[in-house]
Parts: structure tokens; sequence; C-alpha cells
């Protein structure tokens, strides 16, 4: 584990969390503001989650997959035990908001749901029902399946480019040509497109296994300088983005600063590496896969209770306190559900024994030439 990098992850749920509170634009005029210009732009989180994914599976599982120390079995058991319990739980918390009359297509959403296809259909009708950020499990979904397929790819370095290099060039230009209003749904959320973020991720670890030895980057002057280099980036970024076009904000826009985070962080060298070390940090970031999954409900389902009985007559109180309870129930989700079930999964279905094509196909790949 690189604490630092887990620590980030909370920060990141938190910036989601923001960018979802929608009703601080009928607050205060300042409150308002806040959220047009800052809270709004935290939909960026999702850009860090997938590069810090491509990063921390090659981190965990590269090596072991093409090494044999891991099977494809106990993998899929791994990635599933991580996140399909939470997942499950918030789909059915989230089925009393959804409910509609139209019962097949309710049904059709829920089984896409179910089995994590929702991203793949380009409407928000579809891809944003039942537990709305669902929609970033299921791409990431298929990050895992493809995960152990690029990591035969990448070890041929002219199979490595021509992954690499349809996204260097379709996606600016399908930005380009493609409509605005299906920028969110074909940028944003489907998996095809969003891969390139997760192949960012294994990049960069790339460089980090071929560097982590660097002088400079373990050198504690310049790993300070590097880390404050990193956040005033991150910064900027943020302070210009309103002359960039929505569409590569969705995709492209926060990639350099994002990689640039998971790199300089992953070697752990800085004072603000150290600051992200502590405990308490470390453990936010282990709740914030719960915190993510569940802060949109605690969000909808405050929303419909304040529409009847108007709970709170201030909105940015409202916000203060949806943050803590969102945490409260995390950490609860956290602790009594998904290490449980992660743990019961994992020690149940482990080396089970399936079919494993993909054995075969990296005997194939790596058979010296």
């Amino acid at each position: 584990m690189i604490k630092p990098l887990t620590s980030l992850r909370f920060f990141f749920s938190v910036l989601v969390f923001t960018s979802h509170l929608w009703f601080l634009e009928y607050d205060h005029p300042t409150v308002a503001y806040i959220h047009k210009n800052i809270f709004k732009e935290g939909f960026i989180g999702v850009s860090f989650f997938f590069i810090l994914s491509g990063f921390i599976m090659s981190y965990s599982y590269g090596q072991k997959l093409l090494e044999d120390r891991i099977s494809f079995t106990n993998y899929w058991v791994a990635r599933v035990a991580r996140i399909y319990p939470v997942h499950f739980l918030t789909l059915v918390l989230a089925i009393p908001l959804s409910f509609n009359t139209d019962i097949i297509s309710w049904v059709d959403k829920l089984l896409l749901n179910l089995l994590l296809l929702q991203s793949f259909i380009p409407s928000d009708g579809y891809y944003l029902t039942f537990n709305a950020v669902s929609w970033s499990i299921s791409t990431e979904m298929f990050f895992y399946i493809v995960f152990p397929v690029l990591v035969l790819l990448f070890t041929r370095k002219k199979l490595r480019w021509a992954v690499i290099m349809p996204y260097i060039i379709l996606v600016p230009v399908g930005i380009a040509l493609t409509k605005e209003a299906l920028h969110h749904a074909i940028f944003y959320v489907n998996p095809l497109m969003r891969l390139g973020d997760f192949i960012v991720g294994m990049m960069l670890y790339r460089l980090y296994a071929q560097r982590k030895d660097s002088e400079y980057l373990n050198n504690r002057r310049f790993a300070n300088i590097a880390e404050v280099f990193t956040m005033l980036t991150m910064f900027g970024f943020l302070y210009f983005y309103k002359s960039i076009p929505m569409g590569y904000r969705y995709s492209l826009y926060y990639l350099p600063p994002m990689a640039l985070l998971v790199y300089v962080f992953s070697y752990s060298k800085g004072f603000i590496s150290d600051i992200m070390s502590h405990r308490l940090f470390v453990f936010l970031g282990d709740v914030s896969f719960a915190f993510y999954m569940l802060h949109i409900l605690v969000i909808r389902y405050y929303t419909m209770l304040q529409a009847e009985f108007t709970i709170l007559p201030l909105n940015y109180i409202a916000a203060i306190i949806l943050y803590f309870i969102t945490l409260g129930l995390a950490i609860i989700v956290h602790k009594y559900f998904e290490m449980p079930v992660s743990h019961y999964l994992r020690k149940t279905y482990t080396n089970r024994t399936i079919f494993n094509v993909f054995l075969k196909a990296k005997k194939t790949l790596t058979r010296p030439r």
C-alpha cells in the first residue's frame, strides 16, 4: 500500500461529493458562486480514480499475473469482492428512490445495474439510474476485465503503442467532431473512452517501476519541491478551467496534473506525503469507496425529505451535516459490511478452478522469439 495515494482517494471522493450538492445553487449568492465556480468541477475526482486504478492494479497484480504468482481465478475473485458487495448494497438502497410505473423499463435498468453494464448505454436515462455514481463502477469493472489482456500486450513495445495511439489521436478528434450534448455520455462515462485514463495509470506505474530508485525522486529536498509543484499545478489547471470546452475537461484536460499527482506521490518522500501518510488520512482513504458509493443516496434521500418537511432552512448547513452523515455511514458500511463480505468472498471462492484462457495467451505472447 502506498499511503499518500490511499489518502488522496478520500480527498477526491469529497470533491465528487461537493459537485453533487446541487441545492447550493439556491443558497446565499456567495455559497451559490462557490458551488458554481469551484464545487461543480469536483467531477475530476473520477478521473483521478481511473488513473490511480491503472497504477495500483499494475502495482498489485501486473507482475503477479505474468509470473503466475496469482491465478486468473483468484485475481477475479479479489476484484469482484472489492467492489461488488458495496455496489449491491447501494443498489438495493436506491430502489425506493428509483421505482416507476414502467415496470419493463425499470427491470431492464435494474438488470443493467446488477450486471454493471449501464455505462455502456450512452443515455443518462440508463447510466445514471438507481445509484447514479455506480456508472463509474461499471466502467471500472470493464477495466478489470481487460487489465490481464493489457498486461500481456504491454510486454511487447509495439503492441503497447498500438493500444495507446488510438487514444492519443481519436479522443481529441472525436470530441471536436461529436455534438456537445453527447460529450458526457461518450467521453466521460463510456468505458471504451475512459480506458485511456486507466492506461495512463498503467504507464505511470511502468515509469515508477523503472525509476523507483532514482536519486532525485528519493531525495527529500527534491521530493518536497516536486510535491509542492504538483499541488500548484493541480490548482493552476483548476483556475484556468473556464477557458476549456467541457468535452476536453471530461476527458483530456486534467490528465497531466492527475498523472503528475499520482506519479510524484507514489514515491512518498516529501513532507506532504508525510502528512498524508498519517493513519487518520489512510483510514479515510480506505473508507473512501463506501463514502463515494453512499454520498449521492444520502443527498437524494435528504432532498426528498426536505421537499416534504423543510428539515433545514440553510442549504450550506445541510451540506455540512450531509457530509458527516455520509462519512459516518461509510465508516459503518466499511467496517461491518464491506470488509467482512469481501473477506468472506475471498475465503470462499479463492483457488476455485476455472478454465484459464489467460495462461495460454500469456505463454504465447511471452514466448521468446
